[in-house]
């Protein structure tokens, strides 16, 4: 899940799926899920990081340091076309600039636990799409995971329940002045005031620079009705200790996918 800056580069515009397509690269369902995260991370992107992050207790301490630590970064979905290649081509098509596709380790995990797999026959990738903002800029903010269907590990269910439930959507930030501390208040006031469990996460030495990275994921405890119930928090560096001693509610966490909700097919941004 690299930060990659925009190029620049002038591309055509996104088509929305709504346009016939004739390639088969996915299906309908797919394909209508793609255009609610473009959609959503456009409005992601200009809204406060605090109402994306709601509900919040107005005036708290989550609020605050969400609004001044934390930035948009990205919105994700997971996708199943015919082949891998298909799918790249297929978004290169409609105007959203694919970055290179590479193996996603997290997520072929996070699939081979919850539906039983091997993962080592999960061949899921990931790249990032470079969309054109309403404040002009491009920026790679959507994040798709493809698990191809002539993957060996691919099955129909796998597909449905995924589609139904949206368990790899989340939206994403990146905090601006990472350090320690600062990353054990997030942590701290996102799961006192937001209902966020702490689910873990890891330190990359390839991605954000010389220091690598520090991802930190959350899901939101099911008792919320709030949408957006996935959240990531990326740090430059390695702040892997900041959490240490902090407790990871690993009973709370399976409960929330146990109870995760259905996915509206066309939720409000």
């Amino acid at each position: 899940m690299a930060f990659v800056q925009s190029s620049g580069t002038t591309r055509p515009s996104f088509r929305p799926a709504a346009e016939p397509t004739t390639d088969g690269a996915f299906r309908a369902a797919d394909l209508r899920r793609l255009d609610t995260v473009v959609r959503d991370a456009r409005h992601a992107s200009t809204a406060p990081a605090s109402e994306l992050l709601a509900p919040l207790r107005p005036g708290g301490t989550a609020a605050a340091l969400t609004e001044r630590e934390c930035t948009f970064d990205h919105c994700a979905v997971l996708l199943f076309p015919v082949t891998l290649e298909a799918g790249l081509r297929h978004l290169a098509e409609r105007g959203l600039a694919p970055l290179p596709a590479v193996p996603s380790t997290v997520v072929r995990a996070r699939l081979a636990t919850r539906h039983g797999l091997d993962p080592a026959r999960c061949d899921v990738h990931i790249t990032r799409l470079r969309l054109t903002l309403p404040d002009g800029r491009r920026h790679p903010a959507v994040e798709v995971f493809l698990f191809p269907r002539d993957s060996e590990a691919f099955d129909e269910r796998i597909e449905a329940a995924e589609s139904a439930h949206g368990f790899e959507n989340h939206t994403a930030f990146v905090v601006g002045r990472p350090s320690g501390p600062l990353l054990r208040r997030l942590v701290t006031a996102w799961h006192a005031e937001a209902g966020l469990l702490w689910e873990g996460g890891g330190h990359n030495p390839h991605e954000g620079g010389p220091g690598g990275s520090t991802v930190t994921y959350f899901v939101r405890d099911h008792r919320s009705p709030a949408r957006r119930r996935r959240f990531e928090l990326h740090c430059a560096g390695d702040l892997r200790g900041a959490t240490d001693g902090l407790p990871r509610p690993a009973e709370a966490v399976r409960h929330a996918y146990e109870a995760w909700p259905a996915a509206p097919e066309h939720p409000d941004a």
